[in-house]
């Protein structure tokens, strides 16, 4: 790869980083919105949270039901993308958008297990609260998050390494610079772009998530610079800039700008 190959590659992994995240969160937003309308509410979906006036006269199975839809969805999202990426043999720009959108839905499912008893007014603390479950239990949970997203996160090296370009030939190979390519500049630049677009937020909770949640990926860049020489690509990516990936990004961002003023169902 020359030095134009790499900066593409570079700029395709962060605009699928941050389109991957936004779609996760409208995704995860989405699930709660529509849950909250079919149980008799009337919503209103940001782009980041969702309100209903509502809200506090609801019974208790649809107050455990609307916050329970968003972490539900996410780790359907996550199996759906994953059965997505290991299906295609081929590796490509959009097996990439499969794994992101795969590993996001992983973390957004882990993260609120993990939160279960340290923020009662997220998803799970609200679920587990209604459920009367008690403190012990939810520490339980949340360690059983911890440990279950790591395995996870740690189940997809694999997939980094085949997203490798096959191309490369071996005077030009060189680990780490594919692996910042591929995870490192892509969470760090992603993570900053999408703080910005998560403004402005409900709770700080809500910044902190966009801003370091998906550095949980750097478990794989250690082990994609640790393979040196024996990193074997399978991918085939375009020698130019992909304009309908440029152009969904910028659809999506907008969307999710749109989303600001919220949306009501």
């Amino acid at each position: 790869m020359n030095s134009t190959q790499y900066r593409n590659l570079l700029l395709h992994s962060i605009l699928i980083f941050v389109l991957s995240f936004i779609l996760n969160t409208t995704i995860h937003e989405g699930a709660h919105a529509v849950m909250a309308k079919i149980t008799g509410l009337h919503p209103v979906l940001y782009h980041n949270y969702v309100s209903s006036s509502e809200g506090e006269s609801a019974s208790t199975l649809v107050k455990i039901l609307t916050p329970a839809a968003g972490p539900l969805m996410s780790l359907l999202q996550g199996i759906i993308f994953l059965f997505f990426l290991r299906r295609r043999s081929q590796k490509s720009l959009i097996t990439l958008f499969y794994l992101w959108m795969s590993v996001m839905g992983f973390i957004n499912i882990g993260g609120y297990l993990m939160l279960t008893p340290l923020v009662p007014y997220g998803d799970t603390g609200k679920v587990f609260a209604l459920l009367n479950t008690p403190q012990w239990l939810k520490w339980v949970i949340a360690l059983g998050g911890l440990i279950g997203l790591i395995r996870m996160i740690s189940s997809f090296t694999p997939d980094f390494e085949n997203q490798v370009p096959g191309n490369i030939p071996d005077q030009n190979f060189v680990p780490g610079k594919l692996a910042n390519v591929l995870i490192a500049l892509p969470v760090l630049v992603g993570c900053v772009l999408t703080s910005l677009l998560s403004l402005p937020v409900p709770t700080f909770i809500s910044i902190i998530y966009p801003a370091t949640s998906p550095f949980i990926a750097f478990m794989i860049y250690g082990q994609l610079r640790g393979k040196g020489e024996n990193l074997v690509g399978k991918a085939v990516y375009p020698d130019n800039i992909s304009i309908p990936l440029v152009a969904l990004t910028a659809l999506a961002i907008v969307g999710s700008r749109l989303l600001v003023s919220g949306v009501a169902l």
